[in-house]
C-alpha cells in the first residue's frame, strides 16, 4: 500500500511540529554544503588526522 501525499500545508505543520518538539536539534542541524568553507577543511583535516591515529594504533595491537 502506497501513502497518501501530504499537502505543503501539512507537511509546514508537521515541521513546525516537529521543531516545537525539540527545538534545540532544529537550530543545530546544518548540512555540510552550507558549512564554512574553513569548517569544511578543518573537518577534513582533523578527520584525516583521527584516521591516521586509529591506523597507527591499529597496526600497533
Amino acid at each position: 500500500m502506497t501513502k497518501r501525499k501530504r499537502s505543503a500545508k501539512q507537511q509546514v505543520a508537521d515541521d513546525a511540529d516537529r521543531k516545537a518538539q525539540n527545538p534545540v536539534v532544529a537550530r543545530q542541524t546544518i548540512a555540510d554544503s552550507h558549512a564554512d568553507p574553513e569548517f569544511q577543511e578543518n573537518h577534513k583535516r582533523l578527520r584525516a588526522e583521527r584516521l591516521a591515529r586509529d591506523a597507527e594504533f591499529n597496526s600497533k595491537n
